[in-house]
């Protein structure tokens, strides 16, 4: 459980790293569109470019979108980020806006050149300084919550069986003092009928020698779960 619940974070660390990656994605992709924009024939290899970041961008956001089925994120995870809403309907409208209207543009230029789209590239670069920044901090806040929910859960299990386990060496202590406790009064019943309780006193001898053992084996556990 906790290897898994350490995996889950570094699963949840890695999209909030992928989130801040989005912001730079989303400002290149602005940046190459006003370059590009003014040139009566785009550069091929920067069209190229902007390909790949808006590509990436839509990959990063299928993997936090709620409800995506284009996704790597693991379906256990998904479920921690639907559970305390990381990643609302607005928001994932916001990424689909921005790709979509990036997209627009990208194929405006491709088709006619950019000197006529500088309006509405201006208007995107807004949107990405605005909106787009602050979803993109609102859903890096919600992974956050996500990562907190999985941390203090793994800490709830794990002191829940710390608690168990030293529930049962207690448990296990009691035993093994009454099984002593036994082994003496069955020596001394034993010692009491003579030669006829001759056999029943090594039997009880028997006993607390594996008490005896039992009880250094559960010194042991006790020491070791002390000093965890």
């Amino acid at each position: 459980m906790a290897n898994a619940d350490t995996n889950d974070e570094a699963i949840l660390g890695t999209l909030i790293n992928r989130c801040g990656k989005m912001r730079m994605l989303s400002h290149r992709v602005v940046v190459t569109l006003l370059l590009e924009g003014t040139k009566e024939t785009p550069c091929s290899k920067a069209m190229d470019e902007l390909e790949k970041d808006l590509t990436e961008f839509s990959k990063i956001s299928s993997d936090v979108a709620p409800g995506s089925k284009e996704t790597a994120v693991p379906g256990h995870v998904r479920r921690v980020l639907e559970k305390v809403e990381a990643v609302g309907k607005s928001q994932n409208d916001t990424l689909v806006e921005f790709v979509t209207n990036a997209r627009l543009i990208q194929h405006r230029l491709k088709e006619k050149g950019g000197s006529h789209l500088t309006k509405i590239i201006e208007d995107l670069a807004q949107f990405v300084k605005t909106t787009l920044l602050a979803t993109l901090n609102s859903i890096v806040e919600g992974i956050n919550r996500a990562l907190d929910h999985v941390v203090s859960t793994r800490q709830a299990q794990s002191g829940k069986q710390t608690k168990m386990l030293s529930s049962s060496i207690s448990e296990l202590e009691k035993i093994s003092r009454m099984i002593m406790i036994i082994s003496v009064n069955a020596s001394i019943e034993a010692s009491r009928v003579g030669e006829a309780g001759r056999g029943f006193s090594a039997v009880a001898t028997e006993i607390r020698g594996l008490s005896q053992s039992a009880n250094k084996v559960i010194t042991s556990l006790r020491t070791q779960f002390e000093n965890q």
